[in-house]
């Protein structure tokens, strides 16, 4: 994050990690309250309805969601320059930094770089194993066979706005990185060292 400015830092922070989070809990609450008003109680484990069922929901419909809304607007940010893309360091020996060129490169920028349904599928498929195996293993922790109401509504904005915290920065960061690698090649492309003298 060195190399970022104080302005991209900001629209990253607020508009994907802080309004996310805030939209991702009250609708899964709102959601949890609404499809469970007449239920007591809802078993941990078991179809067609439990606690892992809704995790799995979640963990699929919030990235492939959170995907077509958000990289639709951060690209059109992109073009209008309301935001500017994220040059990374040529070579860089962190991990850190080459974990987001990976991201940037492979998992959003090739996947999101159109917003197309196609590739926000395909972004919700790869997220989903990463989402929720940690949340399945978590839950015998539990120590119950079923949850009431209150409960399942906490673990839903819990589960959720982790959700959210990895996914939508996830989005923003690849997709910036990836337009700043674009700008990079291209900029290599028409370098004015190598275009032709003008004839007079």
């Amino acid at each position: 994050m060195s190399n970022w400015s104080a302005t991209t830092f900001r629209y990253v922070l607020v508009g994907y990690v802080l309004i996310p989070l805030g939209i991702n809990v009250a609708i899964n609450a709102l959601i949890g309250w609404l499809l469970f008003l007449d239920r007591d109680s809802l078993p941990v484990w078991g179809l067609p309805q439990s606690v892992a069922m809704e995790i799995a929901g979640t963990g699929f419909l919030l990235p492939l969601i959170t995907a077509m809304i958000s990289s639709r607007v951060l690209l059109g940010h992109l073009r209008s320059g309301i935001v500017q893309p994220i040059h990374q360091p040529a070579a860089s020996s962190r991990i850190a930094s080459r974990l987001v060129d990976w991201v940037g490169r492979v998992l959003v920028g090739q996947l999101l770089q159109n917003a197309s349904f196609a590739g926000c599928v395909l972004f919700a498929l790869t997220m989903f194993p990463l989402l929720t195996i940690p949340a399945f293993l978590a839950l015998p922790t539990l120590g119950v066979d079923s949850v009431d109401q209150l409960t399942l509504i906490a673990i839903k904005c819990v589960y959720a706005g982790l959700c959210g915290l990895v996914t939508t920065p996830l989005i923003a960061v690849g997709l910036l990185c990836h337009a700043g690698q674009a700008h990079s090649r291209q900029s290599t492309e028409q370098d004015p060292r190598e275009s032709p003298p003008v004839s007079t």
